[in-house]
C-alpha cells in the first residue's frame, strides 16, 4: 500500500524586523556623512583650485606668477621666457637683462589688476600650470606676442603663430640676439629645474 504523503509549501524566509526607527536613523546617518564629504570637499577646492585661480597677483618672472596672499606659484601655460638673470643683445648689440625685462613686462601687462586663471595642469614641481588673464587680456599670447616670450612648442602649440609675429615685427628679444630659454637653463644651471 502507498502512502499518500499531504504536499507542504515552503515557506519564504522572512528578514529580520528592524527595530522601530533604525531605518530612518541609518539614512539620516548615511546623508549626514555625505554632507560632511561634500563641505570637506568644497572647502579643499576652495584652498586647491581645480578648476582654476583668481586674485591679485605678483609676476615673479616672465612666465611664473604668485599669489600676494600666499600659495603656491602658478606656472603660465604653453610659453617659456627669459630667465632672470638671462642676458640677451639688444638691437645695438648691447647686453642687457632679458630675464628682469620680461617680468618686468608682465608686471605691466598685469597693471595691479585681478588675475584669472584656468588651470591646464600641475607641473612636477607641483605648481599649478594655467592660462592667466589680466582683465580682456590672456597673459600668456600676449608675452608671446610682445616677444617677451617664446611658445612652448614641448607643451603647447597654439602661440606658434604670435611667436612668428613677434620675431617678424621685431619686438622684445627678437630685435637682438639671444638664447631660447630652455637652452639657456640647460647651459647655465645645473639641474634646469625651472622651466
Amino acid at each position: 500500500m502507498t502512502k499518500v504523503v499531504p504536499f507542504k509549501r515552503r515557506r519564504r524566509a522572512r528578514r529580520p524586523r528592524q527595530p522601530r526607527g533604525q531605518g530612518w536613523w541609518q539614512r539620516a546617518k548615511d546623508y549626514g556623512g555625505f554632507l560632511i564629504l561634500t563641505v570637506v570637499l568644497v572647502a579643499a577646492a576652495s584652498y586647491f583650485p581645480i578648476g582654476g585661480a583668481s586674485g591679485n597677483v605678483i609676476a615673479v618672472d616672465g612666465d611664473s606668477l604668485r599669489p600676494r596672499e600666499g600659495g603656491a606659484d602658478i606656472r603660465l601655460h604653453g610659453i617659456d621666457a627669459p630667465e632672470l638673470g638671462q642676458r640677451c643683445e639688444n638691437a645695438q648689440g648691447r647686453q642687457y637683462n632679458c630675464g628682469t625685462a620680461a617680468r618686468d613686462h608682465l608686471r605691466k601687462l598685469i597693471g595691479g589688476r585681478d588675475v584669472t586663471c584656468k588651470t591646464m595642469d600641475v607641473d612636477r614641481y607641483g605648481r599649478t600650470v594655467a592660462v592667466c588673464r589680466a582683465g580682456d587680456t590672456e597673459l600668456n599670447r600676449q608675452m608671446v606676442l610682445d616677444g617677451w616670450a617664446l611658445a612652448y612648442r614641448q607643451h603647447e602649440h597654439r602661440y606658434i603663430g604670435n611667436e612668428a609675429t613677434a620675431r617678424n615685427n621685431r619686438r622684445g628679444v627678437w630685435q637682438g640676439r639671444f638664447e631660447r630659454p630652455g637652452d639657456w637653463r640647460a647651459m647655465y644651471r645645473s639641474d634646469a629645474s625651472a622651466d
